[in-house]
């Protein structure tokens, strides 16, 4: 299981990726892939707040399946904030500036919820998450897409 509190764990597991790796499912590079868990860590360090894109119904379908089983995510599926066709544009020069703001984000997210500790930042898919939730949301989320690469 990936824990995002243990940043040597995360930050060990990423040096075993390379520029070049192949995807084992997604059309996704490294690159990509890094830029992505930053993209979603924004979300939940108050830096890109995110509107509600479901029923309340259907997030709660959503959470439920994330938050509270051990199911793995469901491989192709696409958050409503990304493009509906092809990849985001890269952000970063290389994957190893993705994985330094990858680490910034990260501390940020620390940072938010020692200031905000009653915050409800939203997940586009599953609504208001509370600091406990986002950090469930991310060790399950960045345990996906290690093994889009076979890290894990």
């Amino acid at each position: 299981m990936i824990n995002i509190l243990d940043r040597t764990s995360i930050f060990d597991i990423l040096s075993h990726l390379h520029p070049g790796e192949k995807p084992r499912f997604g059309a996704m590079s490294p690159q990509h892939m890094v830029e992505h868990l930053a993209f979603s860590v924004r979300f939940s360090n108050g830096k890109e707040p995110q509107k509600h894109y479901y029923s309340p119904e259907k997030e709660h379908k959503i959470k439920t399946y994330i938050l509270d089983t051990d199911n793995d995510f469901m491989i192709g599926f696409k958050a409503p904030v990304l493009p509906a066709e092809g990849l985001p544009e890269l952000r970063c020069a290389n994957l190893d500036e993705a994985v330094s703001v990858l680490k910034n984000e990260l501390v940020d997210f620390d940072r938010y919820f020692e200031e905000h500790p009653a915050a409800l930042p939203v997940n586009p898919t599953m609504g208001e998450l509370n600091y406990r939730e986002w950090v469930r949301f991310h060790n399950r989320h960045f345990a996906h897409h290690f093994k889009q690469f076979g890290l894990l």
